[in-house]
């Protein structure tokens, strides 16, 4: 799933032809396609991909949600310059062929300023390398190492790497005793990365893995085979490289077999459908995460006010990042500009962290945002909590 797509040909032109029809206008641009669109026109153009169907949908709608939040508050104060934000969104539909035609459509659209997205790893590596020949700077969620490895010069992540949520989760088990670890992961980039980091960092504890066991996303249903060759195994935890949803039903199966183990991972689990999904078979489970809505930070609890009366919801971590990743372009257009290379040499090179919902951000020489620490948040009375020792 690492394969580059940059066809700029005849499937190029088909993929544009289809996608105008999906184009959302996030901020009231009467679903504008990007042709129409004009930064030159009292508005600034930023591009946006993210699945709005398939298994990710509701983790695209959330980004969504949160750039277009993020952007109205921005627009209700004026604009930026003068000018307002214009969202023209697409949805990849967790496609990285989807994701690399749309890059290539962005790309040949010079009214975009930037682009925010892409959720699933493999879909931003499949487009990372067209906006890098385009320079049209990419603020990306997907969390795989790769990102860092290929050192994309206008690319950018906002999240926080699987390198490091995997060592601070697999340290935080050997914490707790656990040397034995059984590992559940999605067979695409992102839970490849997260099963090679905690396998890797598990040995340099000093510890085993009991073994490894994938599934493909949003097709796996049955998992009994899998937890069998887990209670089989040894295994004395269960780390899982995966999203909810396959994450809920892995837990109503554990409570089928009898299996109690412990359960942890990334922030790939951190959603409240974690729980309406699977209940009382993930009471206990523990995660690594950036924000938990109940903590008592101003502008957090600002943010969360603002989507709950927005979407009559409450955000979860990558409508947090969107939020962040719309605010702190604007900032950037703000003291630059809209010429996109200067646009990609501030965000290389920030004078100082932004200050986001989702804590201080500030990009390394491999454009990975730098976080200090994450939180460990545990389910425990039906709701996300944070942990304590």
């Amino acid at each position: 799933m690492l394969k580059v797509h940059t066809k700029r040909s005849a499937a190029t032109v088909i993929a544009v032809i289809t996608a105008l029809g999906l184009i959302l206008g996030g901020c009231g641009s009467g679903g504008n396609s990007p042709a129409s669109s004009s930064s030159a026109g009292g508005k600034l153009d930023i591009g946006w991909v993210a699945p709005l169907t398939g298994s990710s949908a509701n983790d695209g709608q959330q980004m969504l949600n949160g750039a277009k939040l993020a952007a109205k508050e921005i627009n209700d104060a004026g604009g930026i310059n003068g000018k307002k934000i214009n969202i023209v969104a697409q949805d990849d539909k967790a496609d990285p062929k989807e994701a690399a035609n749309i890059a290539n459509m962005f790309a040949g659209n010079k009214h975009l300023v930037a682009v925010l997205g892409n959720y699933n790893s493999s879909c931003g590596l499949a487009g990372a390398p067209v906006y890098d020949q385009a320079k049209l700077p990419m603020i990306h969620v997907g969390t795989s190492p790769v990102f860092s490895q290929q050192n994309h010069p206008y690319v950018f992540r906002i999240s926080v790497t699987d390198a490091f949520q995997g060592s601070f989760v697999t340290q935080w088990m050997f914490d707790e005793g656990h040397k034995n670890v059984a590992i559940i992961y999605e067979n695409d980039d992102y839970g490849r990365g997260l099963k090679d980091t905690v396998s890797s960092e598990i040995q340099k504890l000093g510890g085993k893995v009991a073994g490894t066991w994938s599934y493909m996303l949003g097709q796996t249903r049955d998992y009994t085979g899998i937890l069998t060759d887990v209670k089989n195994s040894g295994a004395d935890a269960i780390f899982i490289g995966g999203l909810y949803t396959e994450g809920a039903l892995i837990g109503k199966q554990m409570q089928g077999l009898g299996i109690k183990l412990p359960v942890y991972g990334t922030d790939g689990l951190y959603e409240e459908s974690l729980i309406k999904l699977g209940g009382s078979a993930v009471n206990g489970w523990k995660v690594s995460g950036l924000f938990l809505p109940t903590e008592n930070d101003p502008k957090l609890q600002k943010f969360i006010k603002s989507y709950q009366e927005a979407y009559h919801s409450t955000p979860g971590t990558y409508a947090a990042l969107d939020f962040d990743a719309m605010n702190l372009l604007a900032k950037v257009i703000k003291t630059v500009g809209t010429d996109r290379e200067k646009i990609q040499a501030y965000l290389a090179k920030m004078p100082e962290p932004f200050g986001g919902v989702t804590g201080n951000i500030v990009f390394n020489e491999h454009h990975d945002a730098v976080r200090k620490t994450l939180k460990k948040l545990v389910v425990k009375d039906s709701k996300w909590q944070l942990f304590q020792q």
